[in-house]
């Protein structure tokens, strides 16, 4: 299980994205496809579409830190 990522729905778009879990306080959070949102309009919500370039992000950064298995 990879640590680095919060998946959480923004109310601004009505998507679920992955935001960094080690946020600091701020009035803004950005998510892993550089969407920003208001802190005030992201909800402990992962349910609903997902953002398809935070999945491809996510997706990259297990493919790179995660490798498990015989290389080929």
């Amino acid at each position: 299980m990879c640590d680095k990522w919060i998946w959480q729905l923004s109310r601004y778009d009505d998507r679920v994205h992955a935001f960094t879990s080690d946020r600091r306080p701020a009035s803004f959070v950005e998510a892993a496809c550089t969407h920003s949102v208001p802190i005030d309009k992201v909800t402990n919500s992962h349910s609903g579409t997902r953002c398809v370039a935070c999945l491809l992000i996510v997706g990259d950064h297990l493919a790179e830190h995660h490798r498990m298995g015989a290389a080929f």
